[in-house]
């Protein structure tokens, strides 16, 4: 079972990260769960991974995969430890993380370790994830704060997952400075014309406004992939 494994243990070994969502922009909150995660837990490398349609979401303003997949491109073009992956965007339709893992635990090979970084919001939501069990087997849970959310598991997780995956999560949990950043507050501001400075990759807010994502005037579907 990988998630049984004590963290001294990890230390050198292929250590991937996997930041999952739909990205609809990503912004500075999304960049400094990964920074913070490859850090403290040493991963060698992570993953951004732009879902083509998130399984428990709903959107009347997502923007096209092939944006969504650029922005994140743009914002970690500087980070040798990030790469972007295409994976579950080329599946089209919803895609499921035990679908995901088992893809990269074959690409990278089955000694590699595999951290899911998620926010205490998404954690939240592990019980309705897909063979949720059989998941907690396959990887690390990486629980980040978030405000406005809990980072306890609920009792229901608690007992579909067991003892020693509940104690490797409380080992993994990441506390950082509250970040009141979202990508629902982003895309508001960009309808109403408000300012977005900071809250993004200064690339990335280049990306939106030459496209005109998420504005009334929005231009026209992405056509490069």
């Amino acid at each position: 079972m990988r998630a049984n494994k004590n963290i001294s243990d990890l230390s050198h070994k292929n250590n991937i990260g996997i930041l999952g969502g739909t990205f609809n922009p990503i912004h500075m909150g999304h960049l400094i769960m990964a920074e913070e995660a490859s850090k403290r837990h040493h991963l060698s490398k992570v993953v951004i991974m732009p879902t083509y349609i998130p399984p428990h979401k709903h959107f009347d303003d997502l923007a096209d995969a092939g944006h969504r997949y650029q922005m994140v491109r743009e914002a970690i073009n500087k980070n040798d430890k990030f790469e972007v992956s295409y994976l579950e965007i080329k599946r089209k339709g919803r895609s499921y993380t035990i679908d995901t893992v088992h893809e990269i635990l074959k690409h990278y090979g089955e000694e590699c370790e595999v951290f899911l970084i998620m926010g205490a919001d998404s954690s939240n939501e592990l019980e309705l994830w897909k063979d949720i069990k059989k998941l907690s087997q396959l990887c690390h849970f990486v629980i980040v704060n978030r405000p406005g959310f809990s980072t306890d598991v609920s009792p229901r997780l608690a007992e579909l997952i067991g003892d020693d995956v509940m104690s490797d999560i409380e080992r993994l949990r990441i506390e950082i400075e509250p970040v009141r950043i979202s990508s629902t507050d982003i895309r508001k501001r960009l309808k109403n014309g408000t300012e977005i400075k900071g809250l993004v990759p200064e690339c990335v807010e280049a990306y939106i406004r030459e496209h005109g994502l998420y504005s009334p005037l929005k231009k026209g579907d992405y056509r490069g992939l």
